[in-house]
């Protein structure tokens, strides 16, 4: 089938059994009716060549309006080079006036009979196809002779094939009527556009593009074969960020569409070409009174002209919107610039009277030449304040078309104030300059503290504290004594500023004793016990609000005292939240710290994911250098590395800003150097890593944090030590940590570095350290540290010589670590393996593969909503059976219940294959067979 008949294999059956039939002796005839672009044209070539392969005689032809005052102008098309009807041509020459203007009104009998006679025998020598094109714009008489023909095709050798373009009227309805009415139904076809696939087909077939491109292609056209066709040949894709519906008419356009459509337009009635411009400047279901109002019609004339749009395909009947955004972007451009901002202009006045909502008002007011009235201005800051969160980039073009018309002074603050605020979350660094001339320019003392206040907080994000200090120390030269609200406000900002540079002395300048507490246990690494039970009242809603710097304080000591899933829980409220709320640097905040908890929990793949999702977000405000953009680079680095994958912890170092010199050590920087030090030392470059833990550990030393909870930067130094055989001060720094895990007692903490020092460690000292180090961690929600000390414990069995149980720990060692995807871990796991004289199982190369076939069939079928009972009945086993696979399928892969079967099962994969019971049930054997069997 060639590429003009996608998705038409319906309609060429009709056709190619009609042709058949011709062959036989009989005829038919068949309408295809469709709106512009649907392919008509292409069908009738299709046809005609189809026809013609078949050994058929074809004949066509194609009205015009041009040629409508020709009597018997289609039908002379047709059979004019035909011998066996030239003596009907002279009896019409000779009537005086059948093919000249003017002539009978109706040719008669006799004319018509011969024409159809002379056919008719023309058919003898060979089956004939009369194909007629845009049939609406025949002349009268020939709508009257084709209609003759088709009541008379039962026994001729004579397909009638005609096309009709929808919404067009005829120069004699009646008579097109009539000839519609004689069409079989089955035989009156309709071509509409292109289903999804076969416009992507078409597409693809056409222009070779990457899927994105040519969707986006579909969606523009609506599927219209004709429409896309001439799309792909002009313009090949869209900008990018452009909606199918933005009438900014960016991009080249094909023009010979346009040319057409304007023809369609002006034959549609005196109003036709107005309204539809004017419902390409609306755009949005389209109100009858008011594309009267633009265009300066009746409301009745402008229904009307809305009708016949509707019929003629241009715009859809249930949403009042245009079929094809192409179409209307291509209307759009045809209106002269300068009435266009006019029409944009009238439209948000006419709207407004109507009551359309405000962002749809806002929307014309943005592309008008000029706003003249007073309440323009207003209504585009209005607007822009409700979309600050949501569309800052949005809310920005109507500030700055505010702006650009003159705010007026008692609006002009507020309109500063948004345009600061839609900054914050497109620009930060930006939004520090323009926030510190607005605040220098602030009277009221209330609002010079307000904006210290927002100054400060976008400077610590900006890793900047000695700006954010000098802020606030300005408002208060400047404004006096601030209210006691204010006073604590600024108290608790002084104390995030000293937290961030690190000068901060614990118990200073926090109010809420609990904090004080909280801060002074987690930094010097007393009792986790305690800081979990201060953090939980800590986070006890209502008392400390989501998102707030104490609730992170609490969120993070939670985490590090061990309490690794409540923490999670924490994370993924306030995830929620922060994308209700809106705000870009709230949302990566979120994102960055949940990515830390995940990288706790083991969850690479959900690690991953949340850093990379905070990362694009601070990349987007231009502050992915500061503040979180460095913890998003740490998860990401350790991501890498658990996968082995140190080409990408190559690419994250390189991208990430200089790690030594003047940098300042804020907190979260602290992260990204433990885990440079860690991907450099991975990377054969150990003293390099070296270089940066020492940093690390100096930083933390300044600070007064001791707690190897919140940074194990001592063992990733007794690893890079051993790479450089130092084992000596390898075992030294591992055992410093292990003495300050115990006095944490948090066991996540205390079997890392036990795990750490078993490495260091050798013959039965790193033997039992190991053990212990399993017995801990086996119970924690902390999966990934649990398979590295079955690491160490397998390693330190091997070199104590006991086979047995070295091929216990390492193979449980590897299930664990492919569940969790470190692959890095599982390549070390096997070759250990391999050393100690075992072999891994092939076949356990990814998560699923961890399971049995029976352990996989079950997950399978849980994860697709059966319950256990169902489960049990489909398989012709008892619920415990059921019961028992699940329960060893959530221990092999890592989870909490059936509600995460979905990540390694989702709805989407291909079925399992055919169900095989698990017990088959033995059929019973007569005596006879008993012995034959025997």
């Amino acid at each position: 089938m060639p590429q003009e008949l996608f998705g038409r294999s319906e309609e060429s059956k009709i056709v190619a059994e009609m042709l058949e039939s011709a062959k036989g002796g009989v005829g038919s005839v068949a309408l295809v009716e469709g709106i512009i672009g649907t392919g008509k044209t292409s069908f009738l070539r299709w046809a005609e060549q189809t026809a013609r392969e078949q050994g058929m005689v074809i004949l066509s032809a194609t009205a015009s309006p041009t040629e409508q005052h020709f009597s018997l102008g289609v039908v002379h098309q047709l059979l004019g080079t035909l011998p066996e009807t030239a003596q009907g041509w002279e009896d019409a020459f000779a009537s005086g006036g059948a093919l000249s203007e003017g002539g009978p009104d109706i040719p008669d009998y006799a004319l018509l009979a011969e024409l159809c006679a002379g056919l008719g025998r023309a058919a003898r020598r060979a089956p004939i196809l009369l194909t007629v094109d845009c049939v609406q714009h025949a002349d009268s008489r020939s709508l009257l002779w084709l209609g003759f023909l088709g009541r008379r095709l039962d026994n001729l050798p004579v397909v009638l094939l005609a096309t009709k373009r929808c919404g067009e009227p005829a120069l004699d309805q009646h008579l097109l009527v009539e000839i519609m009415e004689g069409v079989r139904p089955d035989r009156h076809i309709h071509l509409h556009d292109l289903s999804p696939s076969a416009a992507l087909d078409l597409a693809a077939t056409l222009r070779g593009q990457d899927h994105g491109s040519v969707a986006a292609l579909v969606a523009d056209t609506g599927g219209n074969p004709y429409l896309l066709t001439e799309q792909l040949r002009t313009a090949p894709t869209r900008p990018a960020g452009r909606s199918p519906a933005d009438p900014s008419g960016e991009g080249l356009r094909p023009g010979a569409v346009k040319e057409r459509i304007l023809c369609l337009l002006r034959r549609l009635g005196p109003h036709g070409l107005a309204i539809a411009r004017a419902a390409s400047i609306l755009r949005a279901p389209l109100d009858p009174a008011i594309l009267a109002a633009l265009c300066g019609v009746p409301t009745e004339d402008a229904c009307h002209t809305l009708t016949r749009l509707t019929e003629s395909g241009l715009l859809c009947a249930e949403r009042m919107t245009f079929r094809h955004p192409v179409l209307a972007g291509l209307l759009y451009e045809d209106i002269p610039c300068a009435d266009r901002g006019e029409l944009h202009r009238l439209a948000a006045c006419f709207m407004r009277r109507h009551g359309a909502s405000r962002e749809d008002i806002a929307a014309h007011l943005l592309h008008s030449h000029h706003l003249d009235e007073p309440w323009m201005v207003r209504l585009l800051l209005d607007v822009a304040q409700g979309m600050v969160g949501r569309d800052p980039a949005g809310a920005r073009r109507l500030i700055d078309k505010a702006v650009l018309h003159g705010v007026p002074e008692e609006h002009a603050a507020h309109a500063e104030a948004l345009r600061i605020q839609t900054l914050t979350a497109l620009d930060l660094p930006a939004s520090a300059r323009a926030l510190t001339a607005h605040a220098a320019g602030a009277c009221d003392p209330a609002e010079r503290f307000r904006e210290a206040l927002r100054l400060s907080d976008i400077h610590l994000r900006l890793d900047d504290p000695a700006c954010a200090r000098q802020a606030l120390e300005q408002a208060l030269r400047a404004s006096g004594t601030p209210d006691p609200a204010t006073a604590a406000r600024l108290r608790e900002r002084f104390t995030r500023i000293r937290i961030h540079e690190g000068t901060y002395r614990h118990g200073d300048g926090v109010e809420d004793r609990l904090e004080r507490v909280l801060l002074l246990r987690t930094a010097t690494g007393d009792s986790a016990a305690a800081v979990r039970r201060i953090a939980d009242r800590i986070l006890t809603v209502p008392r400390t609000p989501y998102g707030s710097t104490t609730w992170y304080h609490a969120l993070l000591a939670q985490l590090w005292a061990g309490d690794v899933d409540e923490a999670g829980r924490h994370m993924d409220t306030e995830v929620r939240l922060a994308h209700a709320e809106g705000t870009a640097t709230r949302i990566a905040d979120a994102h960055a710290v949940r990515g830390l908890v995940q990288l706790h929990r083991g969850q690479l793949a959900e690690a991953e994911r949340d850093a990379r999702k905070a990362l694009e977000l601070l990349t987007s405000i231009h502050a992915d250098k500061y503040h979180v953009g460095a913890l998003t680079r740490s998860v990401l680095i350790d991501v890498a590395l658990e996968r082995g994958d140190l080409a990408v912890a190559g690419a994250l170092l390189d991208e990430a800003p200089m790690l030594l010199g003047e940098q300042p050590g804020t907190w979260w920087r602290l992260h990204l150097l433990h885990s440079a030090g860690r991907a450099l030392g991975r990377m054969g470059q150990a003293q390099q890593g070296l270089t940066l833990l020492a940093r690390c550990g100096e930083e933390l030393t300044r600070r007064g944090i001791v707690n190897p909870a919140i940074l194990p930067w001592l063992s990733s130094l007794s690893t890079l030590r051993l790479s450089l055989r130092n084992v000596a001060a390898a075992r030294s720094a591992a055992r410093e940590e292990t003495e300050r895990a115990r006095r944490w007692g948090a066991p996540l903490a205390l079997g890392r570095a036990l795990t750490a020092q078993a490495s260091a460690g050798s013959g039965s000292e790193a033997l039992q350290l190991a053990e212990r180090a399993v017995e801990l961690l086996e119970p924690t929600p902390a999966p990934l540290v649990f398979a590295h000390a079955l690491f160490a414990a397998g390693s330190a069995q091997r070199r104590s010589g006991k086979v047995r149980r070295t091929r216990e720990l390492l193979h449980r060692a590897n299930e664990v670590a492919i569940s969790l995807g470190a692959d890095g871990l599982v390549e070390a796991v096997q070759q250990e393996l391999r050393h100690a004289g075992g072999r891994p199982d092939p076949r356990k190369d990814s998560t699923e593969s961890l399971l049995t076939p029976t352990e996989r069939q079950v997950s399978e079928l849980a994860a697709r909503g059966l319950s256990n009972r169902g489960i049990a009945q489909l398989l012709k086993v008892s619920l415990r059976n059921v019961e028992s696979h699940l329960t060893h399928s959530y221990r092999k892969l890592r989870i909490n219940g059936r509600h995460e079967l979905a990540k390694f099962f989702p709805a989407d994969a291909a079925p399992a294959p055919a169900t095989v019971l698990l017990h088959q049930p033995r059929s019973t054997l007569t005596p006879q067979q008993r012995l034959r069997t025997g």
